[in-house]
């Protein structure tokens, strides 16, 4: 069993959850385990997550999307057309079917396994961190379902919140009314979704627009309440 941090734990209780794809059964052990701080660390960082890169943190760096699903799209509709061929209801038809549901679940498997590394290194290296109280659910259900759904925003984001409670670090969940929207001085900068770079006339602040949003984001994280203006906060040039 593996977990994001070495911890001693009581003894575990085991259930068997049936199969919900390919047949294969899984054995899920809970145990109690008391929290594993990490050294005390004094670095901040706000965390925009996007679709086109994964997520943009507010010192420039990026997390690239590795988009698990597009990239086995072919595989699928390899796999969905054998299904369609197959007579309904027979032996082959069924073998057909366990093998495009085996290719679902290993891109699932590679989009979990990616998030938990990721949300590992963010929890180790910061103390606070910062991120948007999206409401993926809504987001999933519009024209850009499947990236959204690609991307797994929403499993990041709870896997991140447990990891850093178990650290015994902060994670502040922000208003993102706004975000990409607002330059770090708090002037207005209306954008429109293909507009990738911020340039605030008010301040002369020019960035990626991802980025300055990670900013908005940790300067909220900053204020009480969250959703204050971040201009009431700290000028984004001296």
């Amino acid at each position: 069993m593996a977990t994001h941090l070495a911890q001693s734990a009581s003894t575990p209780r085991m259930n068997l959850a049936p199969p919900p794809l390919c047949g294969s059964w899984y054995a899920c052990f809970s145990c109690t385990v008391a929290p594993q701080v990490l050294p005390q660390s004094t670095q901040e960082i706000g965390v925009d997550v996007g679709l086109d890169s994964f997520a943009v943190l507010s010192d420039g760096t990026v997390i690239e999307n590795p988009r698990w699903y597009r990239k086995a799209q072919a595989k699928l509709r390899q796999a969905q057309r054998r299904v369609a061929r197959r007579k309904k209801g027979s032996q082959r038809r069924r073998k057909a079917v366990a093998v495009l549901q085996k290719i679902h679940e290993h891109v699932a498997h590679q989009r979990k396994d990616f998030q938990h590394q990721e949300a590992c290194k963010l929890v180790q290296r910061y103390g606070v961190i910062a991120v948007e109280d999206l409401t993926v659910k809504g987001l999933a259900g519009g024209m850009l379902a499947k990236s959204v759904q690609d991307a797994g925003c929403g499993g990041f984001l709870q896997i991140l919140a447990y990891k850093a409670e178990s650290a015994g670090r902060k994670l502040f969940a922000v208003d993102p009314r706004g975000t990409s929207q607002t330059c770090v001085c708090g002037g207005k900068v209306p954008k429109r979704l293909s507009d990738r770079e911020h340039v605030c006339t008010a301040c002369g602040w020019m960035a990626s627009r991802d980025r300055v949003s990670a900013q908005v984001i940790l300067q909220r994280a900053r204020t009480v309440p969250s959703s204050a203006n971040v201009g009431e906060v700290m000028p984004c040039v001296a």
